[in-house]
Parts: structure tokens; sequence; C-alpha cells
């Protein structure tokens, strides 16, 4: 099999278990959402979101470039260095989260009144700081099961740890509780879940090196540093910013006129129910970005630059597609789709609003695993930092003005200047293929028209029959169509998906199909 085949067998296997496992989960956290506003009420629901920019600046510190240090680092080493390069992540990682668990618990009280603005926010934070420890040796054992390309023990962690989320908090509330909630409880939550996929990584990391084999091994921290340090440093400044944001858009909106109550109602809608819809989809762009950062640097390792610059084209095309379908979609059937799930006008609305941000924020989440799997951690970062101050700027300057609706033209914005960014530094660089009329224009054209129909149709039905679940119902013609269109313009391909032709044969026939799209 050539490197094209192998590589695309891994890709397809893994994205497969990874996108099956983030809808599981991701279907399990629709239900919960829904669960937690009901329960927490909007405003509750922004009290709760807004302990995850603490959770994010200190997951960065503590895992995120910890995991992707141990995935590239397991990727390329012989299997007897595996012991040693999973203890030194843990280790690393430990000394960083029991760290930044015993400063947060100190200093709550200080972080909940000047960082975030809310004093009520303290006991979430005090619960949140026992998390970190177990959320850092779960990072680091996904990051090696991830560099020795096994999405499955990943993929399940996640199940286990949303439902075992899911089962604490539902079951505090309805058998202690009588059916009420308070953030405090949906904070234990995570760490339910945290520890439940904790115990689930240890067992499966066992039976491949045992604890004397851990114990016994050696590698230098100093390498795993080498590679974390920068791999951290710019996630914490994209972290940072990030936060900021979050913290600063209740307090944007109330400039713009809203009480403080009503500002963490809209920061909680967005965030928690919005957001995490508008991101669904991507569960698939998701799973394939966080394989493809290992896989492409093996491949460019090897300077296999035809299977960079194939898989790159493959994964950039169906992330287009994806994002054409989704934003078609939400901007006719948003309003309907809030109001019937999240029982929200006002989600309707948001949801209707974002619509045009999937095309964009599901190609450049693939786009820069892609840059970053070439080592090219450094563009990626000045790329994001670019939108992310585009955004922030949007926020303080325009929010005021606008209220939610300017934030969100900011979002959208600067997601477009991220993909362009991202794009123009691959075509220029490694020669990726990208068809803007075939690929984007066309599909979109025709996908927002026959969407609209639906919508038409829909009106026409529930006017007749009173039923909501009328006014969605053509929507699953519609996305037949849709899907049909892709495949009658090649934009979608069985082929894309066989994982054994001939060498030869197959960089032929994909050259072929790559110049005809």
């Amino acid at each position: 099999m050539n490197c094209v085949n192998l590589l695309k067998n891994q890709l397809l296997k893994g994205t497969i278990i990874l996108t099956a496992a983030g809808i599981v989960t991701r279907l399990i956290g629709f239900v919960y959402r829904i669960f937690l506003a009901g329960a927490l009420g909007e405003t509750g629901l922004g009290i709760y979101q807004l302990v995850f920019p603490v959770y994010s600046i200190c997951f960065t510190l503590y895992a995120a470039g910890i995991q992707t240090a141990v995935s590239q680092m397991v990727s390329h080493e012989t299997e007897r260095n595996h012991p040693g390069i999973v203890k030194s992540g843990i280790c690393l990682s430990l000394i960083v989260a029991l760290s930044l668990s015993a400063l947060l618990f100190r200093f709550a009280d200080w972080t909940a009144a000047s960082f975030l603005g809310t004093a009520g926010t303290a006991s979430l934070l005090r619960i949140l700081a026992f998390i970190f420890p177990f959320c850092g040796i779960t990072s680091v054992i996904n990051g090696y099961f991830y560099g020795i390309s096994d999405a499955r023990i990943p993929a399940v962690s996640q199940i286990i740890e949303q439902l075992f989320r899911v089962f604490f908090v539902m079951g505090v509330s309805f058998l202690v509780l009588s059916g009420n909630l308070s953030p405090d409880i949906a904070v234990m939550g995570l760490i339910a879940g945290e520890l439940a996929s904790n115990v689930y990584n240890i067992c499966r990391l066992l039976p491949r090196m045992s604890p004397k084999q851990i114990w016994k091994s050696r590698f230098s921290l100093r390498k795993l540093l080498t590679l974390s340090l920068p791999l951290s440093g710019n996630k914490l400044v994209i972290s940072l910013l990030s936060s900021v944001e979050s913290v600063l858009i209740p307090a944007m909106l109330v400039r713009y006129g809203h009480s403080e109550g009503e500002a963490l109602a809209i920061f909680g809608i967005l965030t928690g129910v919005v957001l995490p819809f508008i991101l669904f989809p991507g569960t698939l762009t998701n799973s394939l970005s966080v394989l493809l950062l290992p896989a492409i640097s093996r491949a460019a390792g090897k300077e296999q630059h035809y299977a960079v610059r194939h898989t790159t084209n493959a994964a950039l095309r169906y992330s287009i597609l994806l994002g054409v379908f989704t934003s078609s979609l939400f901007l006719n059937f948003g309003l309907p789709l809030g109001v019937l799930v999240f029982h929200s006008e006002n989600a309707g609305k948001l949801l209707t609003a974002l619509s045009v941000l999937c095309p964009f924020l599901y190609v450049s989440t693939t786009l820069t695993s892609v840059i970053n799997g070439l080592g090219k951690t450094g563009v990626t970062f000045l790329h994001t930092v670019s939108g992310l101050c585009l955004r922030l700027l949007f926020l303080v300057l325009v929010t005021p003005e606008r209220g939610i609706y300017g934030y969100l033209l900011g979002m959208i914005l600067s997601q477009i200047l991220i993909c362009i960014l991202n794009g123009v530094y691959l075509v220029k660089k490694h020669g990726v293929q990208f068809h803007l009329m075939n690929q984007f224009v066309w599909p979109m054209v025709f996908s927002a028209g026959i969407f609209y129909l639906a919508k038409i149709a829909g009106l026409w039905l529930q006017n007749r029959s009173g039923s909501p679940l009328s006014l969605i119902a053509p929507a699953l013609p519609a996305s037949l169509l849709v899907f049909l269109y892709f495949f009658c313009f090649r934009l979608v391909s069985l082929n894309d998906f066989q994982l054994s032709l001939p060498g030869q044969k197959n960089k032929e026939f994909f050259l072929r199909k790559n110049r005809n799209i």
C-alpha cells in the first residue's frame, strides 16, 4: 500500500471513530444543555459559562501544549521510548496542574471579582480547581494514543466523561434537590466526568506499558519542554485573548443598555446553547483535525509531499462542503430550530445570524491543523491572534453601540480573516488546491436556494397543520437533494473512501480528479 493509501487509511478509520464518538457526546450534550437551560435559567447558565475562561487558560498551561508535544514525539520515536515520553508528560502536567489548583483555590475570590466581574463565581472556581490534575493525566494519555494513531481510546474516553457528567448532575438534581439545580452542582459534574474518564484511560494504558516500565523508563524532560513550551506559549496567548473576550461580552452588553441579568442571559444562550449548536456539525472536521496533525507530521518528516498535498486537498474539500450545507440549513431553519429545540426565540435568532460562520469555521479548523502538522505553529499563531484582535475590536468598539449583533459581526469577519490567511499560506507554500466557484460558490447558491424553497414549503405545511414539526419537515428532502448535487458534480466521491487502490493508478486518478473539479 502506498503512502497516500496508508495515510488515508489511518485518517479515515480514526476520523470515523472520533466522529462517531463526537456525535454521541454532542447528542448527549444537547440533551444536557437543554436540561441546564431549564434548570439553571438563562442567567444561571451564563454564570456557569463564566468559569470556562479560567478553565481554558489553566488547561492550556497544564495540558494543551503537553498533549500535542506527546502526540508528536510518540509518532516519531520508537516504541521502546514511549513509556518515557508518557512518564515525562504526566510528571510535567501534574507539576503545573497541582500548582494551578492551589493558586486558583487560594485566589478564587479575587479571580471572580476582578477577572470575571461576578463575585458569585468564586465558589464555582474553588470546585473547578480540583479537576486540573485528573484532566492533565487524561490529556497526556490521549496524546499518546493519538500519536500511535489509535483513536478508539480517546473516543470512548469522551463518551464516558460526558455520560458520568450528565448522570451525576441530573441524578443530584432529581434525587437530592427535587428537580432544582445550582451552578455549583453543574461544575461538580465536570469533576465527576473527568474522574471517570481518567480511570478508564489509565486502565487502557496499563496493558500497553506496565507501571514498572513507566517508572524505570528514562526520557529527558528537556525535549518535551522544548516542544511543548512554544505550543503552550502560543496557545496561552490565544486562550488569554479568548478568555478576555468571554469576560468582556457581558460587560459590553451592559454598556449597550442591558441589565447585568439580561447580559448574563444573552451570554449564557450564546456560549452555552447557540455556539455548541453551530459546532455540532464540526464534529467531523474536529475529529479529522486531531488526526491530521500527527499524520501530516509523519508524512512531512518522510518528505512524502504528494501524500501531504492530496490529504489536505481532500480534507479541505469536505470541510467546505460541510460548511456550505450547515450554513444553508441554519440560515433558513435557525429560528424554528432554536424555538423547537431550546424553547428560546433568542437562540433561534442568534443561530440564524451565525449561520454564515459555518464554512469559515470548519475550514479554518482543518487548515490550522494541517499547518501545525507541517511544523509551522508560529504561522497559525499569528493568523489566529490577528483574528482574535479583530474580534476584540468589534467587541469593544461596536458592541456597545449595536449590541450582541455587533459582536457577532466581528466574530464572522475574524473567522473569515483566519480562513483566508491560512488558505493563502498553504496555496503559496505547499500547492494546496482550492476551487472557489466549484467547491464553494455554486454549491452555496444551490444549497441555500433548496433550503429556502423547503422553508416556504414548511410554512405552508405549518399553516395547514398547525404543528411546529411540519415547519422543519421539508428540511430532510432538501438535505437529500443537496447531497445529490454534491455527488452529481463529483464534489463527493466514493473513491475518496477506497482504502487500497494500486499506487500509481491511484495517484494518477486523483491528479485527474483534482484538475477536473
